[in-house]
């Protein structure tokens, strides 16, 4: 059987993906903090980083 949606490494909690080596245990999620990764497809899209602000001038 061939599967159509590709397997991740996400989050249990939000299903969004993750970063974890093959010996790493854990992983950090953006949402969530520090958790244990599962193999599933990316329900929800990874999160955006924040938007950086620039510093305003001093006049």
């Amino acid at each position: 059987m061939t599967s159509s949606r590709p397997i991740h490494t996400v989050c249990p909690h939000c299903k969004r993906p993750v970063v974890a080596l093959r010996e790493q245990q854990r992983a950090r999620c953006a949402e969530h903090g520090i958790v244990v990764p599962m193999r599933s497809v990316v329900a929800n899209a990874p999160v955006p980083p924040p938007l950086q602000q620039q510093p305003t001038p001093v006049t």
